[in-house]
């Protein structure tokens, strides 16, 4: 019964690995921020007193923001604001000054500037 009861542990430790290790990165924020994902691409939008961030990150690995163009098309109130953010360190960007306000819908919008490639996703600001 001993020798039964660790084989079946065994055989459900092993049939649990694949399944952790098939797993696409954590959803969990790396920054402070909400995170979204759309396909294989995840965003973490960051708000703060400087302003707002956007980190993203593309089938497991940081996304190069120098190669990169990046857009917030936020609505609040009626009205609609696009911004263009900035490249930061690695997989930033920047908005200096932004802040978004409570209700408001931001758009994102990433484009690969050598394979004019698109990712984008959707928030609701709390």
């Amino acid at each position: 019964m001993k020798r039964a009861l660790t084989i079946l542990a065994g055989l459900s430790l092993a049939c649990a690995l694949p399944a952790s290790a098939l797993a696409h990165g954590s959803t969990k924020p790396q920054h402070g921020g909400v995170v979204q994902m759309n396909g294989e691409t995840l965003f973490e939008l960051v708000r703060a007193p400087a302003g707002v961030s956007l980190y993203v990150i593309d089938e497991d690995e940081p996304v190069v923001a120098s190669g990169m163009t990046a857009r917030l098309s936020i609505t609040a109130g009626g009205k609609r604001q696009d911004v263009a953010m900035v490249p930061g360190k690695g997989n930033q960007f920047v908005a200096k000054g932004l802040t978004l306000p409570a209700g408001a819908s931001v758009g994102v919008q990433v484009i690969n500037q050598a394979t004019k490639a698109r990712y984008g996703t959707t928030f609701t600001i709390k």
